[in-house]
């Protein structure tokens, strides 16, 4: 479907310390495997197995491989595989955004800098999380400062990672600076392109300064970039819903909807997920299926401003004005005051010439 002409293939097995990894590069053309090995090994050469797999993929389809890629193979990003783990599901956490899931990943990451305090990548992730929690929880200026504390301290460790560019850029997302953050994530996708959240990131900096069409422009690199990660959907259905492209936003719509059904399959749990699929559904006239989804959320999260935002998306969808109004000024009360965000969010239209609207969210002068 990708159209790519080799395909990795393989599984992983862990039975206590120890480790078996199987893998294969085939052909799609003709399904002939290139190479194929298993390694039994033990969990604390993990790295060095990924290491080895990767230099036997780029033998086997005869790349020359330059100093600089090979020092980037071989480079760990920490010594303590205990801290890799907490800092893997701190990542998986952390796409959640709900305040709960937050919370937690923020424990995984401070676990991980325990295990490791040279850890640059959880380093960076705090700084992403505390810049995260500012913009949709909590303005306290301590969350601010502790952004910035990690990503100075992931910086001085290792400022040639992308990551680091990342918690430097939610940063100034969280002070307004949504084009200096912009032009940083540009130069990341441009060196990293799956780099965690990076195009979540940019397309969120775009449309929260009004360039829907640079969204609409970025947004297939995005979707193929970002993998599993279904936030990036959010800001190129906005842009494509705020340039009223209709054929183009409701065929990237049935796309969310596909992955995230896809995700709730795997991560059942998962509020935020659900919250959007609810949203999408309603837009869809799947009526019934967005009420499940959308009571499924707020029994899971309760009362979080993210879930609370996202069900005033889906009762604006189903043009219940009373019903959106009311779970919007929850979100607010709990904490959601990102103003650019939702005076530019197009499910919210119909709410904008509601006086509580403009109370809660006021226009900001120079702001588009």
């Amino acid at each position: 479907q990708l159209r790519a002409t080799y395909v990795l293939t393989g599984s992983v097995r862990r039975s206590g310390n120890r480790l078996r990894i199987s893998a294969q590069l085939v052909d799609t053309q003709t399904d002939f495997p290139l190479w194929s090995e298993r390694f039994d090994r033990e969990m604390q050469d993990v790295f060095e197995v990924q290491d080895e797999i990767a230099r036997k993929i780029t033998e086997a389809l005869r790349f020359k491989l330059t100093p600089q890629e090979k020092e980037a193979l071989a480079a760990k990003p920490t010594e303590s595989l205990q801290a890799y783990d907490h800092y893997l599901r701190g990542r998986s956490y952390a796409r959640r955004l709900t305040r709960q899931d937050l919370e937690f990943s923020l424990q995984m990451f401070n676990d991980a800098v325990t295990q490791d305090p040279d850890f640059a990548l959880a380093h960076a992730a705090i700084a992403n999380v505390c810049a995260i929690f500012f913009c949709n929880y909590d303005r306290e200026p301590a969350w601010i400062d502790r952004a910035r504390a990690a990503a100075e301290k992931a910086a001085a460790l290792r400022p040639d990672l992308p990551e680091v560019m990342v918690a430097q850029a939610w940063i100034l997302y969280s002070r307004g600076e949504y084009l200096d953050a912009a032009r940083i994530m540009r130069a990341v996708t441009s060196r990293k392109r799956d780099c965690e959240g990076a195009f979540y990131l940019l397309l969120r900096c775009l449309f929260a300064s009004g360039q829907h069409q640079e969204v609409a422009s970025l947004a297939e690199d995005a979707i193929e970039a970002s993998g599993t990660d279904y936030n990036v959907y959010v800001p190129i259905l906005n842009s494509l819903g705020a340039l009223a492209k209709k054929e183009a936003r409701k065929n990237v719509l049935l796309r969310a909807i596909q992955a995230l059904e896809s995700h709730v399959r795997e991560v059942p749990e998962n509020a935020r997920a659900r919250s959007l699929l609810a949203s999408y559904y309603a837009e869809v006239g799947r009526t019934e299926d967005s009420t499940r989804e959308a009571t499924m959320a707020m029994t899971l999260r309760p009362n979080d401003p993210i879930i609370m935002y996202n069900a005033a998306c889906t009762f604006c969808s189903l043009n219940q004005k009373s019903e959106a109004m009311e779970a919007l000024t929850k979100a607010w009360r709990a904490g959601y005051r990102d103003s650019d965000w939702v005076r530019g969010d197009p499910d919210m239209a119909l709410l904008h010439d509601d006086p509580e609207f403009e109370k809660l969210y006021p226009k900001k002068s120079g702001k588009n």
